[in-house]
């Protein structure tokens, strides 16, 4: 069963810059796609010229086990 995608928009012009999928993030331009999966920080640049904007997020694709509680 697929899940849907999280769409990750520049904070500033809501361009689209990747998608969060269950198999990590993914960014993809052209002919050029990167899947980025643990738990990471990553810094986005917004690729638009008249924008620019520095977009940070922090995200983990780790799924953690339960705990059990007593």
């Amino acid at each position: 069963m697929r899940t849907q995608s999280r769409e990750v928009r520049c904070t500033t012009c809501n361009i689209l810059l990747a998608k969060v999928e269950e198999n990590g993030l993914v960014i993809q331009r052209g002919e050029l796609q990167a899947t980025i999966h643990g738990e990471f920080h990553a810094a986005l640049v917004c690729y638009r010229p008249r924008c620019r904007k520095l977009n940070v997020l922090r995200l983990s694709t780790v799924t953690k086990p339960a705990v059990a509680t007593a």
